[in-house]
C-alpha cells in the first residue's frame, strides 16, 4: 500500500489560486466520499485551511491532486504548477512538519494542531480514514502537541491572531478604546476578538444566532447580528471578517453606504470574506498581506525537527507492525472467563451483541455507557461515560462506543495496563479480535477475518452453524 499526499500552500500559490480549492465542512464531507470511491483509493482526509489545502491518500491511487482538482472541479491544468507530491515516509513527514508548524505563516503557530486533528476526525466520522492514515494523523497531533509544549516559541507566536492584532495596533497605533467589528464567530474569530479585547479595544461581534449556554462570545465582546453587519461599521475603526461563508462578508457596495467607514480591515479567511475591491477605500489585508513572524532560531528549528523524526520512526514501527500482523494470522486462543471481569464500553448496537455473546462464558460483565440498547439484567451498569480507571481489574476490554475518541482512549488505556482490548471501529488498534462465536453440543467455534471483511466473516460463521448444528 503506498502512502501519498498532493499539497499547495501560501509559500507558491497565490490566494487568488488557494481559494478555489479551498473547502468548507460540508464541501469536505462530501469530496471525502467522492474521492474514496475512486479506484484504488483505501483511505484519504482532507486538510484545508487558510494557508494550505493538502490530500492525503491511501492504496494505489493516481497523484492525489489530479484527483483533487476532478472532483472539486477545477480543471487540473490550471493547478499543476502550484502542487507539490510526496510519497510514502517523505509525505509521513511533511504532515508532521506541518502540525509542528513549521511551514506556517508564524513558527509553531499552534492552530494548525486542532485543524490537523480535526481533518482526522472528520474524515473517521465519514468512515474513509483507513488505518495507515488515522496512525499518521494521530502521530502528527502528538508531534504537534509536543512542539507546543517542549519549544518555546510556541508559546511566543501562538497563531494568526496575533499578526491581525498587532497589524491593527501599527495601522491604528493604539487599541484602547478603538471600536473594532469582528465577523464571525468561529475559532479564528473569537480567538482575534479576544486578543482584541484584551489589548483594550471595544469588539463587537457578529452572530447569527444565539443559543443561551451554547454560543460562546469573548468576555467583554458586545454583540451584532449577522444580517446588520453592514450597518454596524458605521464609525468603526477597523474590521476583521473570519468565516467559512462561501460568499464576501463585505462587497464594495456595501462599503461605499457606510457613512464612517473603518480606517482598516483584516480578512482571516480563504476563500476571502473581503471583496477585494474594498482595497479601493480602506486598508486592506489578507491572510497573505499579515506576513510572518520570522523563522526562528535554528536551535528551535532543530528541537522541533527533533520531535518530527522521534514521532516518524514510531509511526514507521506502527506499520512494521501491521505489516507482520497482515502477513500473520491471529492465532484462536480460547480462555476461561468464568467469573472474571471483562469491561465493555459502548452500550449500541455493536455493544448490546457484544453482551449477548459475553452472556454465553460466565463472567462478570461491566457496562460503562450513559444508554444501554439491552437488558441490564445481571450486568454492572455504570450509567456514565468512560473515564481511565475503569479498566482497573479487568482481564479483557472492549470499546465499542460511536466516538472514536473514546474508543481509541479505551485501547490506550487498555495497552497501559496489559489487557488485551477489542477495538470496535478500528482493527488496529485491537490486540484481539472479537470473533463470530458459533455453538453446536459442546464445541465453540470462534470466526474472524482480520478485522476487514465483516460480511464475509458473517457467512462464515453461518455456515460453521449449521454445520455444528447436524452433528451428531
Amino acid at each position: 500500500m503506498t502512502l501519498m499526499m498532493s499539497g499547495l500552500d501560501y509559500q507558491r500559490t497565490p490566494l487568488d489560486q488557494r481559494q478555489r480549492l479551498a473547502f468548507s465542512t460540508s464541501q469536505t464531507e462530501e469530496l471525502l466520499h467522492w474521492l474514496h470511491d475512486q479506484s484504488g483509493v483505501e483511505g484519504c482526509v482532507l486538510l484545508s485551511t487558510c494557508n494550505r489545502t493538502e490530500l492525503y491518500i491511501s492504496g494505489s491511487a493516481e497523484t492525489p491532486w489530479r484527483l483533487l482538482c476532478r472532483g472539486a472541479g477545477v480543471p487540473e491544468g490550471e493547478m499543476e504548477d502550484y502542487f507539490t507530491t510526496r510519497c510514502g515516509m517523505d509525505a509521513a513527514r511533511h504532515l508532521m512538519e506541518v502540525t509542528c508548524g513549521l511551514h506556517s505563516q508564524i513558527l509553531g503557530e499552534d492552530q494548525i494542531i486542532t485543524q490537523v486533528r480535526k481533518a482526522m476526525e472528520l474524515a473517521q466520522t465519514e468512515k474513509t480514514a483507513d488505518p495507515t492514515l488515522s496512525a499518521l494523523f494521530r502521530g502528527a497531533v502528538t508531534a504537534g502537541k509536543r512542539a507546543r509544549t517542549e519549544v518555546p516559541v510556541s508559546r511566543s507566536n501562538p497563531s494568526m491572531g496575533t499578526r491581525c492584532r498587532d497589524i491593527l495596533l501599527r495601522e491604528l497605533g493604539t487599541l484602547e478604546g478603538m471600536k473594532i467589528l469582528v465577523i464571525g464567530n468561529g475559532q479564528m474569530g473569537r480567538l482575534a476578538a479576544q486578543l482584541l479585547q484584551e489589548a483594550g479595544a471595544s469588539v463587537s461581534v457578529t452572530l447569527r444566532t444565539y443559543r443561551h449556554g451554547e454560543t460562546l462570545v469573548p468576555a467583554g465582546c458586545k454583540t451584532v447580528n449577522y444580517e446588520d453587519r453592514a450597518a454596524a461599521l458605521e464609525n468603526m475603526d477597523a474590521l476583521v471578517s473570519a468565516t467559512a461563508s462561501p460568499h464576501y462578508t463585505l462587497t464594495a457596495q456595501q462599503l461605499r453606504q457606510v457613512q464612517n467607514p473603518p480606517k482598516v480591515a483584516v480578512d482571516l479567511a480563504v476563500p476571502r470574506d473581503i471583496d477585494p475591491e474594498c482595497g479601493q477605500q480602506i486598508t486592506l489585508y489578507d491572510t497573505d498581506s499579515l506576513g510572518s513572524a520570522g523563522p526562528g532560531s535554528l536551535e528551535k528549528l532543530d528541537a522541533m525537527r527533533a520531535i518530527v523524526t522521534q514521532e516518524l520512526e514510531r509511526f514507521s514501527q506502527w506499520q512494521r507492525r501491521q505489516e507482520i500482523a497482515q502477513k500473520s494470522p491471529r492465532f484462536p486462543l480460547f480462555v476461561d472467563l468464568t467469573g472474571k471481569k471483562v469491561v465493555l464500553v459502548g452500550g449500541g448496537t455493536i455493544a448490546a451483541r457484544r453482551i449477548s455473546t459475553l452472556r454465553l462464558f460466565g463472567c462478570e460483565i461491566e457496562v460503562v455507557a450513559p444508554e444501554l440498547k439491552c437488558n441490564p439484567e445481571g450486568l454492572l451498569w455504570k450509567r456514565r461515560v468512560y473515564t481511565s480507571g475503569d479498566l482497573e481489574g479487568a482481564c479483557l476490554a472492549i470499546a465499542a462506543t460511536d466516538s472514536r475518541k473514546v474508543n481509541h482512549q479505551v485501547g490506550m488505556d487498555a495497552g497501559e495496563l496489559g489487557i488485551p482490548v477489542s477495538v470496535a471501529d478500528c482493527e488496529s488498534e485491537c490486540t484481539f479480535y472479537f470473533p463470530a462465536v458459533c455453538t453446536g453440543e459442546n464445541l465453540i467455534a470462534g470466526v474472524v477475518s482480520g478485522g476487514k471483511d465483516h460480511h464475509r466473516t458473517a457467512r462464515a460463521a453461518k455456515a460453521i452453524r449449521r454445520a455444528l448444528e447436524d452433528l451428531k
